[in-house]
C-alpha cells in the first residue's frame, strides 16, 4: 500500500480546483506559500484538505500517519475502508490528501522497482483519508483509505489507496454521502504508472 507520495502543485491549482468542485478554499491569513515535496513519508507534516463549516475547506498541517497503536509499533499510515463509517466530528473526520504521484514497490529483492502512479492530465488526485485530532500538544494526524486495488494499481499492489474523482470531493468532505457510496477503485484509465527510481 501506499507509504509515500509526491506533494508537487501549485495553491492557486488546489483553489481552482477545489472551487470549481464545490469546496472552496479558505485562508483567513492569504494565500500561503507551499513548497513542492519529491517524497512524503510517515510522520512527516504534509498537507490536507478538510471540512472548515459553512460550505468552504481549509487546507491544513497534518502529520502523515496516526500514533502506533502500541510501543514499537509503526505509525498508522494506511486505513482500511471496508465495513466502516467515516463521519465529521470535533475531534477528526474526513479529508482529502491531494497527491501529484504516489509510490508503489514490485520486485522479491533489493532494491524494488518503485513506481509514480499519476493522475492522468491532472496536476494532482485527491486521496480519501480521515483524518483525527492530536493529543498533548502533538499535531493532528491523517491516514490514507485503501480498498481493493482498481486496474491501474492492481499490478503493483492487491490494495490501493482511493483517489477520489471531483464530481465527489464536496460530498466526502462535507459528509453528505454514505462512505460506502463514494470509496470506490478508480476506473481503468484514471492512473498512468512511471518506473521513479530513486536519485543515487
Amino acid at each position: 500500500m501506499c507509504a509515500s507520495y509526491e506533494a508537487k502543485y501549485s495553491v492557486t491549482q488546489l483553489v481552482e480546483a477545489f472551487d470549481r468542485h464545490g469546496a472552496p478554499l479558505r485562508f483567513p491569513k492569504g494565500l500561503p506559500n507551499i513548497e513542492p515535496v519529491e517524497e512524503v513519508r510517515p510522520t512527516d507534516l504534509s498537507r490536507a484538505v478538510r471540512a472548515a463549516g459553512e460550505g468552504g475547506a481549509e487546507l491544513a498541517e497534518l502529520r502523515f500517519g496516526f500514533p502506533p497503536p502500541a510501543p514499537k509499533r509503526p505509525p498508522v499510515i494506511n486505513f482500511r475502508s471496508e465495513g466502516r463509517r467515516f463521519s465529521n466530528g470535533p475531534s477528526g473526520g474526513r479529508c482529502l490528501v491531494p497527491v501529484s504521484a504516489f509510490y508503489e514497490f514490485t520486485g522479491t529483492k533489493y532494491p524494488k522497482t518503485r513506481w509514480a502512479l499519476r493522475g492522468v492530465d491532472q496536476p494532482f488526485v485527491a486521496l480519501a483519508s480521515i483524518w483525527r485530532a492530536g493529543a498533548d500538544g502533538a499535531p493532528d494526524a491523517f491516514s490514507l483509505l485503501t480498498a481493493e486495488p482498481g486496474p491501474d494499481v492492481a499490478p503493483y499492489h492487491d490494495r490501493g489507496v482511493i483517489p477520489l474523482p471531483p464530481a465527489a470531493w464536496a460530498d466526502w468532505l462535507f459528509d453528505r454521502r454514505p462512505a460506502e457510496e463514494l470509496l470506490a477503485p478508480p476506473a481503468a484509465g484514471t492512473l498512468a504508472a512511471e518506473p521513479a527510481p530513486r536519485p543515487k
